[in-house]
């Protein structure tokens, strides 16, 4: 039997990053992942070696923070492509808004980065801690709780008493559906095809993303000049369409509806396919065990906010915990919890609000409506302070973010190691 601090399950970006936010407080942890371990000889920074970037995420300027006083970002960089521009249009439509660092006098307005990477990055970082102890490729075969703690059984016959449990486990969270935590969700009828592309024009640190009839096509910029990754969410029977397409038409197919805006363009990876749902947990705690990231929320990929969303979670969460520290409270208290519960969900609805209203806004069809879009994105475009608006919602510059969100460089850190 083993006792700790907190148990976090699941072993992605988020329970990861929390796990390290919590062992710089000396907390005892316990991270429970039923996949397996990040690999550390694969990473960048060790090898050399090269992300595969199978799969990215934008990361934006609270996430750059976060990672800049958990000191991985100088090697998260290194392997990330910082774009500097974004153009978004609509397709056959006058309708086009740009935006770029240099109009918020920034460096990058955001950097796509491996997702793997971070995880390699992250769990490297930890090894230098003993205070956590992580349980890779294993399941969990009894959760209960009582008033005191929360036990945890694997099915390594591991048992595992914790003040507090946290569920990090994903949109299919076996955490959620355990503590029996009620889930809206509605189907987006979308399905997003995610794959790397080679271009013949060079992509100039540019993000782009144009609005189809059926769903919008982004291309991000990696860091080889003529690579992107793509996400092109789609009606879902146009996508199983374009997946049975052989890659030669593909590649055509991708072409005409990016209206070639970096040339014909190739297929360098296989093609994977996700269905998009949105899923909301209208309730985020019960007792002693919280949700944070995709087990309490999923968003649809268009303006990719979805990592940087649990980024946040994660961090407002270690900061309520360092506080319950200091003052020498419960770690689990339900007022705590209670008060991250209303907090994050107040940001993770605002986001679901615009991103649903995006979607069924460059979805809806009628001829007038299409001309009511286009004329819209060449009024913010126009409009300095609208678009300045814009952007410091897309940045992570904007909301009520955590502190380790706000802080830049190592000054001043509010989870200091004790």
């Amino acid at each position: 039997m083993q006792n700790t601090d907190v148990t976090i399950v699941g072993g992605g970006s988020a329970g990861l990053t929390l796990a390290l936010l919590l062992a710089r407080l000396q907390l005892r942890v316990v991270l429970v992942e039923k996949g397996p371990a990040p690999s550390l000889t694969a990473a960048p920074a060790q090898t050399g070696a090269k992300p595969d970037y199978q799969r990215v995420s934008a990361l934006n300027m609270a996430s750059r923070n976060l990672f800049q006083q958990l000191g991985i970002w100088p090697q998260l960089l290194a392997g990330a492509a910082a774009y500097t521009d974004m153009q978004v249009w609509e397709a056959d439509s006058f309708g086009r808004i740009g935006f770029s660092a240099a109009e918020q006098q920034l460096e990058a307005l955001g950097y796509i980065c491996d997702n793997e990477q971070i995880r390699q990055l992250l769990y490297s970082q930890l090894q230098q801690y003993s205070n956590v102890h992580c349980y890779f490729d294993v399941a969990i075969s009894q959760l209960k709780q009582g008033e005191r703690e929360v036990m945890l059984q694997l099915d390594n016959s591991e048992l595992i008493l914790s003040q507090l449990l946290v569920g990090a486990d994903g949109v299919n969270s076996f955490v959620r559906q355990h503590m029996q935590l009620p889930l809206t969700h509605w189907d987006y009828q979308h399905t997003a095809i995610v794959a790397k592309i080679r271009c013949t024009e060079a992509h100039q640190l540019t993000a782009r993303q144009v609005f189809l009839t059926s769903g919008p096509l982004a291309l991000l910029p990696l860091p080889e000049p003529d690579l992107c990754s793509i996400v092109w969410s789609a009606e879902t029977s146009e996508a199983n369409r374009l997946m049975a397409l052989d890659d030669n038409a593909f590649n055509q197919v991708l072409c005409a509806a990016s209206q070639a805006v970096l040339g014909p363009v190739e297929l360098v990876s296989e093609r994977q396919a996700f269905g998009l749902t949105m899923r909301y947990a209208s309730s985020w705690q019960r007792g002693r065990v919280v949700l944070v990231a995709d087990a309490a929320h999923s968003i649809h990929p268009l303006a990719g906010q979805g990592m940087n969303l649990g980024l946040m979670d994660v961090t407002a969460l270690a900061q309520l915990i360092s506080e319950q520290q200091t003052a020498g409270d419960d770690i689990a208290a339900t007022s705590m919890l209670r008060y991250y519960e209303r907090w994050r969900k107040a940001e993770a609805q605002s986001m679901i609000v615009a991103m649903e209203a995006f979607k069924r806004g460059f979805t809806a069809k009628p001829a007038l409506l299409k001309l009511l879009r286009g004329a819209g994105l060449v009024a913010a475009d126009k409009l300095p302070w609208l678009k300045q608006q814009l952007m410091a919602h897309a940045l992570g510059l904007k909301g009520d973010l955590p502190e380790l969100g706000k802080k830049q460089g190592n000054d001043g850190d509010t989870l200091s190691e004790a």
